[in-house]
């Protein structure tokens, strides 16, 4: 069997970080996931370790691998394939499809592909 030695201040470093990163504070973020600021705050000082309950919320919401939460593997986590897993999970699929056929409308739009002047695609 293998042991594993994680670093809670660290995991704790890379929470606080997506935390930042979604621009919310410590109280906002801890009521998302139904545990007071204090309790956060220790896990974010990587003085207490979050059960899997929580850890999951937290991958869910910062679109990020529980893999990334505990290991904090140098790889940059795929958040867009996160991203889209997330929503493919939260909307029923006629409105995901739906979603992605206007995104690539509006990349193609961008690139020039279409003559808005001229066109009715």
């Amino acid at each position: 069997m293998n042991n594993y030695n994680i670093d809670a201040q660290a995991r704790g470093e890379r929470i606080r970080k997506l935390r930042l990163k979604k621009n919310k504070t410590q109280a906002y973020f801890a009521d998302i996931l139904y545990i007071s600021p204090s309790y956060l705050a220790l896990i974010e000082a990587g003085k207490r370790v979050p059960n899997l309950d929580v850890l999951v919320h937290i991958a869910e919401i910062t679109d990020v691998s529980i893999d990334y939460l505990i290991f904090g593997d140098n790889k940059e986590p795929n958040s867009l394939q996160l991203t889209l897993e997330r929503l493919n999970k939260s909307y029923p699929q006629r409105n995901v499809e739906h979603s992605l056929m206007l995104a690539e409308y509006y990349l193609k739009l961008e690139k020039g592909l279409f003559d808005t002047k001229n066109s009715t695609n």
